[in-house]
């Protein structure tokens, strides 16, 4: 952008010392040279928003699809998590008193787990772009938590 606008100044500033020292004819070939300047700097810009615009369009997918990525990764973790509930659920009523106070326990990490991915989606939509990567990071930190709990 910076040399398109030394480019359009350089030609600007020759155009005016070609018309104040030069003859009808040349003044007009400055004049000339002047418009085409204007008309090459008005398509660079375009080009440029152009540029811009796709360069924002396609950042716009890239956000999408790592939602939808995200989203099915919290959606199996969440599977996962209830699968493990219940089968804490399934322990706990073959188990002895004693054993059924660590399934308890066990039962209650999961549910904390699952309701923290869940969260986790929920701020997904509030999200930003500007915060997107730094969110996703975090996030994909509390599935390797819940897959980790899930390995128990």
């Amino acid at each position: 952008m910076k040399k398109i606008t030394l480019m359009v100044a350089t030609m600007l500033t020759m155009g005016m010392l070609t018309m104040t020292s030069c003859s009808e004819k040349t003044k007009d070939s400055a004049n000339e040279t002047v418009e085409e300047a204007k008309n090459d700097m008005d398509e660079n810009v375009a080009d440029a928003k152009a540029d811009i615009k796709e360069a924002g369009n396609d950042f716009e997918a890239k956000i999408k699809e790592d939602k939808a990525s995200l989203k099915e990764d919290i959606d199996e973790a969440v599977a996962k998590l209830d699968r493990k509930i219940e089968e804490a659920d399934a322990k706990m009523d073959k188990a002895a008193e004693k054993e059924k106070a660590k399934w308890r326990e066990r039962k209650a990490e999961l549910n904390k787990e699952k309701e923290e991915l869940k969260d986790s989606w929920n701020e997904v939509e509030n999200e930003t772009a500007e915060k997107w990567d730094a969110f996703k990071a975090k996030t994909n930190e509390k599935i390797s938590k819940a897959k980790a709990e899930i390995r128990d």
